[in-house]
């Protein structure tokens, strides 16, 4: 029997290009990888009789997409055996890069895992996973591995998602709640921002030079002509957990950003797909980092990807760059502990400005914090859940134009995905490490994801292989960055 298939779920369906596939990859690594008839069982039995959009196709009838059942479903179909003649590093690397280019088969379901090893008998070897987004959102892709690994107390991350006030209020409804309840803030704030603005004309005009009143009038020039520049400007002035400030900041940023710190990589973005990652790296140190500057993991983990983009553009001759958006996933629906009853897409992306070219990891990491906690308080992935309805109610040639309008204003996709605190066993055998990667939009020639599990941190960079034709090198400045935050002076 066919059903339609859900608007939030078509719109990333109906979202493949040539040129960037919207694909969730997975790698899972084993020093003795499980034999294919084992785990073609397991996954049967724990996930496609678990999850039946496994086993079903998208189809169009009378117009309208639905998912119907595969009659001629088979596993060996999806789950497959890759022996690679060079299994070296590199070589495993080159393998994986060309998935990211190859489409899926429409008439069988959007899926598969690859068993891959290297000739002779040695067992350690990775699965290879790729599903359609289509299927599901990274978050519960990921729970859904979670579920096929061999049960184990305590293998759910923890909650992860936005954890909205009024857990229960319409979207719309907690957007007005914002703008009723939030009158004296606002009130606030102007005052403050007067007397803010008052202090420094007086400052102007007592200590401005000829010389300094014309760099003073080319700074008021470009916030005229930066929307952006002036919002941050203005806005910055108040609390960085005032929401209403916060939210015409993020949402301003969201629809008049121009993309300029996007282009530092021009061009249309090609087929061919590059990839690297950093397999394993201890949190122990990471943690104390975090300990001794006051913030997040997560606040230590961007700055090492700050770090090491800072340094790869200077080599570069890109030393003017000084921020670089990205389009982030927020789940709408936190993992509570249990896994997903069905598969689907339950997120909203936002935007993220990222700071360049601050070398002082005391300084990088208060900004990144400032930054990523004004949109933690504001309204933006209310705001984007609106337009991703929109989206999926739209025809798609519309949707595709207006996903290019947010894509194009940013560099790529960035997420972080804490995953299992504990090892996991899959199909009897120990998984020694998990990582992923984020699917790109538009012409974006980069995404980025953090993937914690067991103690460690896996990073997986994808990008564009004319544009960014070396991300093993990038991968490589990102795991020095991370190295020298876990024992650095503060650490």
């Amino acid at each position: 029997m066919a059903r339609p298939i859900a608007p939030e779920d078509l719109t990333w369906l109906l979202m493949d290009r040539p040129n960037n596939l919207m694909h969730v990859h997975g790698l899972m690594g084993f020093d003795d990888v499980p034999d294919l008839e084992t785990l073609s069982s397991v996954i049967m039995d724990r996930m496609v009789r678990k999850y039946r959009r496994l086993s079903q196709i998208p189809i169009q009838i009378k117009g309208e997409w639905h998912w119907e059942d595969d009659v001629d479903f088979a596993i060996e179909r999806h789950v497959r055996e890759v022996i690679l003649e060079d299994a070296s590093e590199e070589g495993l690397r080159q393998y994986v890069s060309t998935q990211f280019s190859v489409p899926f088969d429409w008439s069988r379901p959007l899926w598969e895992m690859q068993v891959i090893m290297g000739p002779g008998e040695s067992r350690k070897g990775y699965v290879l996973s790729r599903y359609h987004h289509g299927l599901g959102d990274g978050i519960r892709l990921v729970q859904m591995l979670i579920g096929a690994c061999d049960p184990v107390e305590g293998a759910i991350p923890q909650a992860v998602g936005r954890n909205l006030k009024g857990e229960h209020q319409h979207p719309l409804e907690r957007v007005l709640s914002v703008l009723e309840t939030s009158v004296t803030d606002t009130l606030d704030y102007v005052g403050t921002a007067g007397k803010k603005v008052a202090s420094a004309g007086r400052r102007f005009v007592t200590t401005t030079n000829p010389l300094g009143l014309a760099n003073h009038i080319g700074d008021a020039i470009d916030l005229v002509r930066n929307p952006v520049k002036l919002v941050d400007a203005i806005t910055g002035i108040a609390d960085v957990d005032n929401e209403v400030t916060n939210s015409w900041r993020e949402v301003t940023r969201m629809l008049l950003s121009d993309g300029s710190d996007a282009k530092v990589w021009r061009g249309r973005a090609g087929v061919e797909k590059s990839v690297a990652w950093v397999e394993s790296f201890p949190l122990d140190g990471l943690k104390q980092a975090a300990t001794a500057y006051d913030c997040t993991l997560n606040d230590i983990l961007m700055s090492a990807v700050s770090l090491a983009l800072t340094d790869y553009l200077e080599e570069r001759g890109g030393t003017n760059v000084t921020d670089l958006s990205w389009l982030m996933p927020v789940s709408m629906q936190p993992v509570d502990g249990k896994l997903p009853a069905k598969l689907g897409n339950k997120f909203v992306v936002v935007m993220l400005s990222m700071p360049l070219g601050i070398r002082d990891p005391q300084a990088l990491i208060a900004e990144l914090n400032e930054r990523t906690t004004r949109l933690k308080h504001s309204v933006e992935p209310l705001a984007a859940f609106g337009f991703q309805r929109i989206l999926a109610e739209s025809p798609t040639a519309i949707a595709r134009r207006v996903t290019d309008f947010f894509a194009d204003k940013t560099i790529g996709q960035l997420s972080n995905v804490p995953g299992p605190r504990i090892g996991l066993t899959f199909a009897g055998s120990p998984v020694r490490s998990i990582l992923g990667w984020v699917p790109t939009s538009g012409d974006q020639p980069l995404g980025v994801c953090l993937f914690s599990y067991d103690g460690t941190v896996n990073v997986g960079v994808a990008t564009d292989a004319r544009m960014i034709p070396d991300p093993l090198h990038l991968v490589e400045l990102i795991e020095g960055h991370l190295e020298r935050l876990a024992s650095s002076p503060s650490a």
